[in-house]
């Protein structure tokens, strides 16, 4: 068998419908089956480079590249139907000619045995994982050049391993981004033979991104983009240090202003041209100014105005995961923010409006710890782990610590982690810090809050009497104060995110009935506070919380112990707030028993009863990650503001320029006088004063806060 065969049978058997699919589109691929029902490919001609087949009156041409650099004799541009029907057939083709060539082999054994085909050899996806991780920085160069590589470095520095990327596949390996939303699928070969499913013109970048995000989620340390040659020759030492400090200083603030404005202008530009008719100058624009934001340390806008530029090059590819009306949104946000970034005063901008570079853990010297428990999870993007929840005496807060992996890898299950060694030096499984005191020396932490999980920390565990770990608790008795105090957290939407700040301790007086509603495959336990106002607990079904609701399924049961808390993770529901258990802290122990009740791991009293709710009513959810995940709820926003926010899109899609400003403005003065009627007074600070576009723009971010704070939500945009 030649060379080329077996490349294309390697790269053929990893293909589906869904490969086929991605490589063109579903139509095409439906075109291709019906020719195959009447016209055969056969083998034309065949070198060590290239195989050339007749089908349906045209020539298709395969080299080793397969079947994604395929070239027919048709006047089709891209991708076409023979491509697809030729690649098909060729692939059954190939297989009965391996059969065949098994078949005689068998009953001619004197005959010297043809190599059988590298996929067969390998039916997992290890050889192409292997490729994937084996491609060097010199391969991402030469496909995308300098300047590609250092966004696409750049792109996946802007991402978070466990909710941007997933990573999933049988037959071949399939790499999603969340941002920007793209799917890529490998059947094997060289960079150009990655599928991705968005048309756009810049794909070198895309893929190299994707191989990036990919050997990230392996573990690899990825090297980063040379500097360019300016900034190479700024860092070089000329022998003025004396005059470098104050000098630095000085650049970075008119460097800054000089930003604003530029920012600023473009932003409204946009709006004035309309987001329907933007061009490709105005992509070249941002990304050149998420260049000079990075240059000028204000980090967070850096990321913003990166990813308007993608936007925009998507939108102007036309791809179907790019729309105006997000575009608005996220060009709105930035507009919110530069707004910020030049009003912060003579001590400059706090550090969640600057950013971080990006996040680091920072030696936190010794800790001391309670562990309040943890449990096994799987995220929407492919990645199952393990986290720990800790609260700091000293701090006032929660910290946590999480051991998480890519499930593609395998090998690595977040259940059986939790009785397994580590993470720190001297912890011999997680399942000992429940309950118990830690002090961790050489500790690292980032300003998440999240532990760093290095082995060079060591921890000591100790017991701790149930009263004196009570103690240190801060438990919340009144829910309406509790979702007073978590609404004044998420006022902002320039606020830095905190997600500890959601993980309270709550000290029920008394708890309601719990069931399983099957529709939703949800548990939903109330609990009341000394009031009488109920607060709904909810757990999603997954095989990760079976074995809790089945714990709580026996403790609903029971008669609750005034005094008892519970340990949750509060989020929005459809019903407003609501929390996710993670353990209960009992109070009526003796000293030296655990007061921890770590639901999701700890045996109850009956270790083997089986829920008789999922028992009755199981199936699996309808996404394997979306065990965290929520039903949509209707908008609570008063209808007057959802027709301005309609009104807003509209004019921003056409753009502002094709009507009289005078004509435009007095429309918008409008709006806002009937919103300030209706109690919207936030709009009446909106000043008239300001161009056209800065009012819509600064209208819209009003639109977008407004919305969170009636709605509870985190808006459109996560950022």
């Amino acid at each position: 068998m030649s060379t080329v065969r077996e490349q294309l049978q390697a790269q053929l058997s990893r293909y589906d419908d869904d490969a086929f699919a991605a490589l063109a589109n579903r139509g095409l691929l439906r075109r291709a089956y019906k020719d195959l029902e009447s016209h055969a490919p056969t083998i034309v001609n065949e070198s060590d480079e290239a195989l050339h087949l007749a089908f349906a009156g045209q020539e298709v041409r395969f080299d080793l590249r397969g079947p994604a650099q395929a070239q027919c004799s048709c006047p089709a541009s891209g991708v076409c139907q023979h491509m697809l029907g030729a690649a098909i057939g060729l692939r059954r083709l190939l297989e009965e000619s391996s059969a065949g060539s098994e078949q005689r082999d068998t009953v001619e054994p004197n005959m010297a045995p043809i190599a059988e085909p590298a996929a067969s050899a390998v039916p997992s996806n290890e050889l192409l994982r292997d490729a994937l991780l084996a491609m060097s920085y010199a391969d991402l160069l030469k496909h995308a050049g300098k300047a590609g590589y250092r966004w696409a470095w750049q792109c996946v520095q802007d991402l978070e391993p466990e909710q941007d990327i997933r990573l999933s596949g049988e037959r071949n390996i399939v790499i999603e981004l969340m941002r920007p939303r793209m799917s890529f699928r490998y059947m094997g070969g060289a960079l150009d033979s990655l599928i991705v499913d968005t048309q756009t013109a810049q794909v070198a970048k895309y893929r190299v991104a994707a191989v990036l995000a990919f050997q990230r989620a392996h573990g690899i340390a990825l090297r980063e983009p040379d500097a360019p040659g300016k900034l190479r020759n700024a860092e070089l030492d000329l022998g003025k240090d004396h005059a470098l400090a104050q000098t630095g200083v000085v650049a970075l603030l008119d460097s800054r202003t000089r930003l604003h404005v530029a920012v600023r202008d473009l932003l409204q530009e946009c709006i004035a041209l309309g987001l329907s008719h933007l061009s490709e100058a105005v992509q070249q624009r941002y990304a050149t100014l998420a260049v000079w934001a990075q240059g000028a340390e204000y980090y967070r806008l850096a990321l913003l105005l990166r990813r308007l530029a993608d936007h925009v090059e998507l939108l102007l590819d036309r791809a179907g995961n790019a729309d105006e009306h997000t575009l608005l949104d996220e060009i709105s946000l930035a507009f919110g923010l530069i707004l910020a970034l030049g009003r912060t005063g003579a001590h400059g901008p706090p550090a969640h409006l600057v950013g971080r570079a990006r996040t680091r853990y920072e030696a936190a010297g010794t800790l001391e710890l309670l562990g309040l428990g943890a449990s096994a999870w799987r995220s929407a993007s492919g990645y199952i782990g393990l986290t720990m929840l800790f609260w700091s005496p000293a701090d006032r807060t929660f910290l946590s610590c999480t051991d998480a992996r890519p499930e593609s890898q395998g090998g690595f299950n977040p259940v059986a982690r939790y009785k397994a060694a580590g993470p720190w030096g001297g912890l011999g499984a997680p399942a000992q810090a429940t309950g118990r005191r830690l002090l961790l020396t050489n500790a690292q932490l980032n300003a998440a809050g999240r532990l760093s999980a290095a082995e060079h920390t060591n921890v000591a565990v100790q017991q701790v009497a149930a009263h004196a770990f009570l103690q240190q608790l801060q438990p919340a008795a009144n829910w309406q104060v509790l979702r007073q105090a978590r609404q004044l957290q998420q006022r902002s939407l320039l606020a830095e995110a905190r997600p500890m700040n959601d993980w309270v301790v709550l000290q029920p007086s008394r708890i309601g009935a719990a069931h399983f509603d099957s529709t939703r495959q949800v548990l939903i336990w109330p609990v009341y506070d000394e009031t009488g106002d109920g607060l709904m607990i909810e757990l999603p079904y997954s095989p990760y919380t079976e074995h809790a609701i089945a714990r709580i399924e026996q403790l609903a049961g029971r008669t609750w112990f005034i005094g008892d808390l519970l340990l949750v993770r509060l989020r929005d529901g459809a019903t407003g707030t609501i929390g996710e258990p993670l353990s209960i802290i009992k109070t009526g122990m003796a000293d030296d028993a655990n007061p921890v009740d770590a639901l999701h791991f700890d045996a109850g009293p009956a270790p083997d009863a089986l829920s008789e709710w999922l028992n009755k009513s199981r199936r699996p959810p309808s996404h394997p990650g979306a065990d965290r995940g929520q039903s949509g709820r209707p908008s609570a926003s008063p209808e007057r503001l959802r027709s301005f926010r309609h009104w807003l899109r509209r004019q921003a899609e056409r753009g502002t320029g094709a009507e009289s400003a005078i004509q435009l403005s007095d429309e918008l003065s409008g709006w806002q006088s009937r919103l300030v009627a209706a109690g919207l007074t936030a709009f009446g600070g909106l000043s008239e004063k300001l161009d056209v576009t800065a009012r819509l723009l600064a209208a819209n971010y009003v639109c977008m806060q407004c919305e969170r704070m009636i709605d509870g939500s985190d808006g459109s945009i996560n950022f």
